[in-house]
């Protein structure tokens, strides 16, 4: 049994409290010091809402993808799908998100002025931050996040033979994204957050 609040007296639930706060300090030590205050602010906050949200997901995927044959999944299996969909580009705001901030702060400039950051600088700039001697293959869990982002535009719907629900499942969707969070989450381990199940 699984429980997105306090269980009060049931043991034999699985309780997941989290707080958006309690990522304050683990994303004030991976959010460059120099970016502007406002823009710094603002980027924490997003993705602070971002982890929690995804610790929720995650708590649910788990369950249902490792239910024994036979048994009954933790959920109806559609939801399964959206919630991989939902983590996935919850991990992609967090990629691009910190792999931006870091660009600017390379380049010497602070986001205030609000330049776009296109996607090859800030997934180098991720890489040489969280992964500089390639030993955890962040670049390609990255590429795979993209993928399965990019895969989610509808607006070509006739052209694309590519565009498919079923794409976004837990080997090839969850996994990856999974793994670049996490990998993520190895620099400045010892504050990411105790309850936090995304490690």
């Amino acid at each position: 049994m699984h429980f997105i609040i306090a269980s009060d007296e049931r043991p034999n639930g699985w309780v997941r409290i989290s707080d958006a706060n309690h990522w304050q300090e683990w994303l004030n030590l991976n959010v460059p010091a120099d970016i502007h205050h406002n823009v710094r602010q603002t980027l924490i906050s997003n993705l602070k809402h971002i982890l929690v949200g995804l610790e929720l997901k995650k708590s649910l995927i788990l369950p249902h993808a490792q239910t024994a044959p036979g048994m009954n999944g933790v959920l109806f299996e559609p939801y399964f799908q959206t919630l991989i969909f939902e983590f996935c580009v919850g991990v992609f705001s967090v990629l691009e998100g910190l792999g931006a901030s870091h660009w600017l702060s390379q380049i010497g400039q602070d986001g205030f002025n609000n330049p776009r950051v296109h996607r090859n600088n800030w997934r180098s700039a991720l890489c040489a931050v969280y992964d500089p001697a390639g030993a955890h293959e962040l670049s390609a869990a990255i590429q795979q996040a993209i993928n399965i982002r990019d895969r989610l535009h509808q607006d070509r719907i006739g052209a694309r033979a590519n565009i498919d629900w079923h794409a976004l499942g837990y080997q090839s969707a969850f996994i990856p994204a999974n793994l670049a969070i996490s990998i993520l989450l190895h620099r400045n381990a010892d504050i990411v957050p105790v309850q936090s199940n995304l490690t």
